[in-house]
């Protein structure tokens, strides 16, 4: 007890000394606290959010790379999903580049000479109005594994890189610049060091970069380059000008020129170019330009003149959004332009065929192809990754790649998990589970498809989980019934007589918190509905400025209607972007627009009061989202964006008087992070999170300091955020990766300074729900269904517990190899810590935390070890009693349908659990307990009602079994020694020789009492019928919430009756028989064998 109590003082006083840091003070030399914040983005990594999908329909690839000497390996740059990686032709997949700052990718290379080697610029290239940025090129030395930022930062977006194949280090990279605002990193620019410094080769204007750049096959000093000069705004996007054009270079890019031979002489736009190759002199190019002058071009003499072959254009959602060519490697003349649909030349650009797409997503933006193949394409779309080897009769989609770009997300209320409702880029609205039954998570068919094309803002009824408001573009709002899957078209129209109605392209869609029949939507006006849509009745007037876009200046001055305006892809102007309605306060609405104007009506519309000034913002903001407070009816937040004018700073404010005042609540948001989305917890009201550029945020005061919550999350864009009240969950759309759920994020209400100063914390523990999951494919992970399978995980089942250690848990060993390098680090001397120090170390219990388990009554129903970091750590219960299985130190080697062991569920009801630290064997408590009840989800048909006498028996038939599987364990062990013993009995000459009589009767008894406990082997072998073993007739009655049948009663009984006769022969043999067998050996001199005592010595 001393020992113990010594122990247990001196780990408290060792965890008194971890939680205060000294440092000394210059004037007083007094020891102070260090002021240093204990919450930091790595304790909120403990959180992990949950990918949850979908991969259904995958999202917009920008482009592909096919290793040139490993065909299965294959690089894919998603557009704003970050790159991954198959090395065996799309059955995995990998994300290699999550790490890094950039997840909108604009291309890949790889390095002709050493294709490990990979290039990737950053930032997209298609100019959408949705699109990310990039921070650079990147470049990989091993595959993918490690990146290196190589510059060109402030480029923004990175068409294209080339790598000449005559000396690698030489590398161009062709710069669109950004989108949104003039200058930056904008042109041609070329290294000769692999990437460690630039400089510009072509250099236009500050609004004019590189959209395409090609060598001429076999001679790569001779390059195009093809000059884009467009911006983008708000209102509007100007997709060419007279400085767009094409260049080419004879000299490696010291000096160019400007080709006109042939070209089209006014303004022109995106143009793509490409190289045949097959025969350098032939050039090729699709021009954006005027209806007279666009379509595809063809030189014979290196570019020295062009003739127009064609009028075609890419059309959809604009030339912007594509204008890429590729010429096949294959077939001369044969060149493929992505389009909404695939479109391919077989003659040079004379005549243009649509490439067959059935079963096929639209959108295509890049294309990759196998030398020899003529027939074969690896083809990138809006819907992912496709490939085909007949020429695109038929196609393959990779239904396993979760790049999947999500605008707006609704949850419901649905029981007994809610589901996620997402709008997405091009692939419609989706909906599926947050979690499922199913023990392999949720798979690609748990997901529906709402309705198709883009998809943004929608919202579910909070009573009825069928109903369920989504939209496609520009205002065309629908109302889903989940049952039938019908939808209805219920927008909005004007009366005859009046002004057209302008929507945002994601105009916003609300259902009232105080009626769940009431809907708001918005154009230019607040529209309202008491009929779920029915009809409609207008309660506002204009809310925005009213701007005629056309009249705006871009690029520094207003453009003739002729110019080249892009906007077939374009939202209107002059829209109201988000809404929102005190859940407080009935009446309390508040709209953001577009163009710089917040609206408020404390009336329900009657009267409105604009705000167009906040503090710190700039005028014409862009209002991402304003959000009612769910704690306080005067107190409002807003989200919003001056991104598109090339400001990226974080905008993020309050007001508490209904939106008289403003304050920001930025705090230490990273700059360069567009604030999307706010969510505020409904219970703690200074617990916010915003979802932004670069992933996912919070603040535990209010706004003053942020936190990155990057557990479980790539570098990814969130545009919105949603709370599930009802479950505490988080759940964030993110543009490139589908959705995350944070699962229950309520220790964060817990979580201050004074806690994270203590050892260890535990938290409370939320109501779990007690089933048995489900195995719809008999298997808990992808069963028969192969690799390309995609399953996103469930929460661990069970009970969740979470817990802190201020310090962690390190072996002796450990924690001195740390000392001693900060040592090294300060420059003072290690000494050698003397052999008794090393002994302890060597004898030393490796430390563990423990949980424990308790009923009500306070009896131990399990013990759990979990994580000894430091850091918030989850750890789950299966809500099970121990296996009875005999236990093992390392897991067996199981067949796919050889279920894992397992011991009974408890009977719902209320639980404890403790948290606590095992030293050298002594255990100590550090936290809890905290108390938590389980639920059962009755899903059984037939239901057992009385649930104690069912784990009663299930407890005695589980007895039952660990008698017999101990007892098998004991009679296998016992036919191993006797193998030793043989051998023994060979090398000991003064052997009674009818020890070995003795050791064969004991194995045959042994033998015989395995037949009765496991079955007959001899039948088995040969396929006979045999009589169920003992362990058959009580094998599977532990894992049921089913009703108990009288066969397993009765199996029961007859195995109880049996085994006591079996075990009892085995006692006999093994702990009468074998032991004297032994003791007869030892007599005899022969060497030890296993399962013997010590052997006898005397001096």
């Amino acid at each position: 007890m001393k020992k113990t109590a010594a122990l247990i003082l001196s780990v408290l006083f060792v965890f008194s000394l971890a939680g205060w840091s000294r440092k000394t003070e210059a004037d007083s030399g007094k020891a102070v606290p260090d002021k240093t914040p204990l919450l930091t983005s790595e304790i909120l990594s403990g959180l992990a959010f949950r990918n949850i999908g979908p991969a259904v329909m995958s999202g917009r690839i920008s482009d592909i790379v096919i290793h040139p000497k490993r065909r299965a390996t294959w690089y894919v740059a998603a557009g704003s999903g970050g790159v991954w990686k198959t090395e065996n032709a799309g059955t995995t997949w990998t994300p290699v580049f999550d790490g890094q700052s950039s997840y909108s990718i604009g291309c890949l290379a790889l390095d002709p000479v050493r294709p490990e080697i990979v290039w990737v610029g950053t930032g997209e290239n298609v100019s959408g109005r949705h699109v990310g940025y990039g921070d650079g090129v990147y470049k990989s030395l091993n595959g993918g594994m490690t990146w290196t930022n190589m510059g060109l930062k402030n480029s923004e977006h990175i068409a294209r890189i080339l790598i000449d194949p005559r000396d690698p280090d030489v590398v161009y990279a062709a710069a669109e610049g950004p989108l949104w605002s003039p200058g930056g990193e904008r042109g041609l620019f070329k290294s000769v060091d692999g990437g460690r410094t630039w400089t510009p080769s072509l250099i236009i204007s500050a609004d004019t970069g590189v959209a395409s750049a090609e060598f001429e096959p076999g001679d790569p000093d001779i390059l195009y380059a093809a000059a884009y000069q467009r911006r983008r705004s708000v209102a509007a996007f100007m997709g060419g000008g007279p400085e767009s054009g094409i260049y080419k270079s004879e000299d490696a890019g010291k000096t160019w020129r400007k080709l006109s031979v042939g070209l089209p002489k006014g303004d022109m736009g995106k143009i793509g170019l490409a190289v045949s190759p097959l025969d350098p002199r032939v050039v090729y190019a699709t021009i954006e330009a005027s209806p007279e002058e666009r379509g595809f071009y063809r030189s014979a003499d290196r570019g020295e003149s062009f003739e127009k072959r064609n009028s075609y254009l890419s059309g959809g959602t604009g030339p912007h959004y594509y204008q890429e060519i590729f010429a096949d490697p294959n077939v001369f003349d044969r060149v493929y332009q992505m389009d909404y649909w695939l479109q391919v030349t077989d003659d040079g650009g004379r005549t243009f065929r649509t490439v067959p797409e059935k079963n096929k997503h639209g959108d295509n933006h890049a294309l990759a192809f196998l030398p020899g193949d003529p027939d074969y394409l690896l083809n990138g779309s809006d819907g992912g990754v496709y490939e085909t080897r007949d020429g695109g009769r038929t196609w393959r989609f990779f239904e396993n790649l979760p790049v999947t770009q999500v605008y707006k997300l609704a949850l419901d209320n649905d029981l007994p998990f809610y589901n996620v409702h997402g709008g997405t880029q091009d692939n419609g609205s989706q909906l599926g589970p947050s979690r499922t039954l199913n023990a392999n998570g949720i798979a690609n068919f748990d997901w529906t498809i709402t309705f198709g094309a883009d998809g943004y803002a929608c919202a579910i009824d909070p009573v009825d989980p069928d109903t369920i408001y989504l939209e496609w573009q520009e205002g065309n709002l629908l109302r889903y019934d989940r049952k039938s899957h019908e939808t209805i078209f219920i927008s909005p129209k004007p009366e005859p007589g009046e002004p057209a109605l302008r929507f945002n392209w994601d105009s916003p869609v609300l259902i009232s918190p105080h009626s769940h029949t009431r809907l708001y939507y918005a154009g230019q006006h607040v529209w309202r509905s008491d009929d779920r849509g029915d009809s409609w009745t207008r309660i506002s007037p204009d809310l925005t400025r009213n701007i005629f876009r056309l009249a705006q200046p871009i690029m520094g001055k207003t453009w003739s209607v002729d110019a080249l305006w892009d906007h077939g892809a374009m939202s209107l102007f002059s829209t109201i972007t988000t809404l929102s309605e005190s859940p407080l306060a009935e009446g309390l609405i508040y709209a953001g627009t577009d163009d710089g104007l917040i609206q408020v009506t404390e009336d329900g519309g009657k009267s409105w009061r604009k705000i167009d000034r906040l503090p710190g913002v700039p005028e014409n903001f862009f209002v991402n989202e304003i959000k009612a407070s769910r704690t306080d009816r005067d107190t409002v937040f807003a989200a919003v964006d001056l991104h598109k004018t090339g400001d990226y700073r974080p905008f993020l404010l309050r007001s508490d008087d209904r939106g008289r005042t403003w304050v920001s609540i930025s705090g230490d948001l990273p700059a360069r992070t567009i604030v999307w989305a706010v969510a505020q917890d409904p219970v703690k009201k200074d617990l916010l999170f915003a979802g932004t550029e670069f992933g996912v945020f919070a603040t535990l005061d209010g706004g003053k300091r942020w936190l990155k919550m990057a557990g479980g999350v790539p570098t990814i864009s969130f545009r919105d955020l949603e709370i599930q009240e009802r479950e505490g969950d988080l759940v964030g759309a993110s543009f490139g990766r589908g959705f995350f759920v944070l699962d229950d994020f309520s220790p964060l209400r817990r979580i201050d300074e004074t806690l994270l100063a203590r050892p260890a914390a535990l938290f409370p523990v939320k109501k779990t729900l007690s089933y048995i999951p489900r195995r719809p494919i008999d298997s808990p992970d992808k069963g028969c269904l192969g690799e390309t399978f995609f399953t996103a995980p469930n929460p661990p089942f069970g009970a969740i517990f979470t817990y802190y250690l201020k310090d962690g848990l390190k072996p002796a060993a450990q924690a001195r190899r740390d000392e001693e390098a900060k040592f090294l680090k300060e420059g003072k001397p290690v000494s050698f810590p003397g052999w008794d120090v090393l002994r302890k170390e060597e004898d030393e219990e490796k430390p563990e935390i423990i949980l424990t388990v308790a009923a009500a009554d306070g009896s131990v129903v399990r013990r759990l070890t979990g994580p000894a970091g430091p850091g918030l750590h989850r750890i789950a219960w299966d809500l099970r009693y121990p296996a009875v299985e005999p236990t093992r130190l390392e897991s067996a080697v199981r067949d796919p349908w050889d279920m894992e062991p397992m011991g009974p569920l408890v009977v719902p009801g209320t639980f404890s659990v403790s948290l606590a630290q095992k030293i050298d064997g002594v255990l100590i408590p550090l936290a809890g307990p905290e108390t938590f009840t389980v639920e059962s989800l009755t899903l059984t048909s037939l239901a057992e009602k009385d649930k104690a006498a069912l784990l009663a028996f299930q407890e005695k038939a589980g007895g039952l079994q660990r008698a017999m599987m101990g007892a098998g364990e004991a009679a296998d062990s016992a036919l191993r020694s006797l193998a030793y013993v043989r051998k023994a009995l060979l090398d000991t000459p003064a052997a009674d020789p009818k020890l070995a009589e003795t050791a064969r009767a004991i194995e045959t008894g042994i033998r015989e009492a395995l037949r009765d406990l496991h079955g007959d082997v001899t039948l088995m072998r040969r396929s006979e019928a045999r009589t169920p073993s003992l362990l058959d007739r009580v094998s599977r009655q532990l894992g049921s919430t089913g009703p108990l049948t009288e066969t397993v009663k009765k199996d029961y009984a007859v195995a109880a009756d049996a085994f006591g006769a079996v075990l009892e022969k085995l006692r006999g043999l093994i702990d009468g028989d074998l032991r004297r067998l032994g003791e007869a050996l030892e007599a005899a001199g022969a060497p030890w064998t296993p399962g013997r005592p010590v052997p006898v010595w005397k001096k």
